[in-house]
């Protein structure tokens, strides 16, 4: 197994633990984690340092935190939420795509939790629903490469762990993101 995995892959091993722990303890805080775990994933598969298996390995990982322990959370919402994630997720990995197409399941989690912790399981369960079609839309999303947003998205998911009202930046970070696609050509720099 080790000779198939290279340093990106663990933190995708993290990402699944992450997801696996915010179910057995009835946890949402668990899926920031997660969501941090597959940032570092990401950056270093970026770098090189991924393994033959990564791509594999991390959609399993962002379908665990990011579907299904995402869904435990809405329980009567879910399976519209679900089975969308399952899809863009099997779209991402088939494809080799400079961008993303269809809203990405990692965000789409931040938003239904962060909306959970602000407004209650109906309004996060009626949001999940309305991402779901996001998701396996035609819609493109830029990849975000700009060291310093991904820096301050790290940052408020940490504080997002121990400080509740840092979820409310995490919500609209992630809502503006949603709405991005129209202003890409004007907002560039920021991606």
């Amino acid at each position: 197994m080790k000779r198939h995995l290279d340093f990106a892959d663990y933190f995708s091993f993290s990402n699944v633990v992450a997801g696996f722990l915010a179910i057995i303890f009835n946890d949402m805080r668990f899926i920031f984690i997660a969501a941090l775990m597959d940032g570092f994933d990401g950056y270093f598969a970026r770098k090189g340092y991924s393994g033959k298996y990564g791509k594999f390995v991390d959609s399993l990982a962002d379908f665990v935190s990011f579907g299904v322990a995402t869904a435990f959370f809405i329980p009567y919402y879910s399976l519209p939420y679900l089975l969308a994630g399952m899809y863009r997720l099997a779209r991402f990995t088939a494809e080799d795509t400079e961008d993303f197409m269809g809203f990405p399941i990692t965000s789409s989690s931040l938003a239904v939790i962060t909306s959970a912790i602000l407004f209650g399981e109906f309004a996060a369960g009626f949001f999940s629903i309305i991402l779901s079609f996001f998701m396996i839309s035609n819609i493109t999303y830029k990849k975000i490469r700009n060291t310093a947003l991904l820096s301050i998205t790290a940052i408020i998911l940490i504080l997002s762990v121990f400080y509740t009202p840092a979820v409310y930046a995490l919500f609209v970070l992630n809502v503006l993101y949603l709405i991005s696609p129209p202003f890409h050509d004007k907002m560039g720099k920021y991606f």
